[in-house]
């Protein structure tokens, strides 16, 4: 596909080559993304996934798009390696172009690689950089193997960078970020005017309540006398709330907290953001940073990059929020006292919210930066 990139959603002319995409499993957020690459490349794009639920909520179990075929769910092999049952027998000709997501534990992923280079099929890894979950060891494996690949796609712009300090003299493939996000438009349409002194002194948190959130630090947080009059929205459900209730019981806090559980109907999810003032998650943020930001509201996330997952790239301390000392409590309150009666800067940090999402970290842009690298391999 030569000459000037479609814009998303405009099908392309027709190719010999197809696109084959793997994941572990298909979350509901990745469906809007499939849906818009599928419409513009046809029947030569499909999806192929494990119908499992180890991502949650957000995991689709189901799904009828005719790019969508199912997998086995993954089996556990040997010191958390796991096989993708199914994967291998995935058809590869000549010219197709092979997208990975890029788990170096699945090993069946690795004889899928081989696959494609005996027929001759291209390859991209799919996969973060680096991610709260990274570990030095891992990572260099990771980094080994993506050497196979004929490109290499990463979650954000700011991702590239760091590879390409750190592997410079392995970078002979194209890199390119993707810059992940989620579906906007209907968030945008829900949306209403930010006016930071007509919104009460009120705090969204929005995510899966487990230990990665880290929400003991905010309710310890929360208790400090400089944030006495903040009240928080937890928007999530996970294993950490009962525990997490109780905490805030000890704390005596309690009345100030609404804790709304599992929500994926958007307008309800935008009647509760759109009163609040602020966004913040202590602990190691990711897509939840994109969904608060496109709402308009102002992050606060802590400061440490490496204890983050890749979409912290979205997140410039002060101009689209702020950020706190890494595991501080004190620091936290601190900050959000500060921030949160500060209006004309809260409206200031609210358009650049927006405009971050405006402009990427959506699934429109996405499409376009995915069409983008497949059009320099064919």
């Amino acid at each position: 596909m030569k000459g000037p990139l479609k814009k998303a959603g405009t099908p392309v002319p027709a190719a010999t080559s197809r696109i084959v995409v793997t994941q572990p499993a298909l979350p509901l957020y990745r469906i809007p993304l499939f849906a818009r690459l599928s419409k513009i490349y046809g029947e030569r794009f499909t999806v192929y996934a494990s119908r499992q639920s180890e991502l949650g909520a957000l995991n689709a179990k189901t799904t009828a798009a005719s790019w969508f075929r199912p997998l086995n769910p993954a089996r556990p092999i040997l010191c958390k390696l796991e096989w993708q049952s199914g994967a291998l027998a995935i058809s590869l000709r000549r010219g197709d172009i092979l997208v990975l997501s890029g788990q170096p534990r699945t090993i069946s992923n690795l004889a899928l690689i081989l696959k494609a280079k005996l027929v001759g099929a291209r390859v991209v890894w799919w996969g973060h950089f680096w991610s709260a979950t990274s570990r030095p060891w891992r990572a260099t494996i990771r980094f080994w193997i993506m050497r196979l690949a004929d490109a290499i796609l990463f979650y954000t712009d700011q991702e590239v960078d760091e590879y390409q300090t750190q592997n410079a003299r392995h970078s002979s493939v194209p890199v390119k970020g993707l810059n992940n996000g989620i579906e906007t438009d209907q968030i945008v349409a829900l949306r209403a005017p930010y006016e930071a002194s007509r919104r009460p002194r009120d705090l969204l948190f929005i995510g899966r309540v487990t230990k990665k959130a880290e929400l003991s630090l905010l309710l310890d947080a929360l208790s400090h006398e400089s944030c006495i009059s903040v009240t928080l929205d937890v928007i999530g459900d996970g294993d950490e709330a009962e525990v997490l209730r109780n905490r805030a019981a000890q704390l005596g806090i309690s009345d100030r907290i609404a804790w709304h559980g599992a929500l994926t109907d958007e307008p309800q999810i935008a009647r509760i953001a759109n009163k609040c003032r602020l966004f913040v998650y202590p602990g190691s943020v990711g897509l939840s940073l994109i969904h608060g930001l496109t709402y308009g509201l102002p992050a606060i996330v802590h400061d440490d990059r490496w204890q983050h997952m890749p979409e912290i790239a979205a997140h410039r301390p002060g101009e689209n929020g702020s950020a706190f000392r890494f595991g501080n409590a004190d620091a936290l309150a601190n900050t959000i006292s500060d921030l949160i009666k500060q209006p004309d800067q809260l409206v200031r940090s609210s358009t650049e919210a927006v405009k971050t999402t405006a402009k990427t970290f959506n699934v429109e842009d996405m499409a376009r930066r995915f069409c983008a690298l497949v059009d320099g391999l064919e």
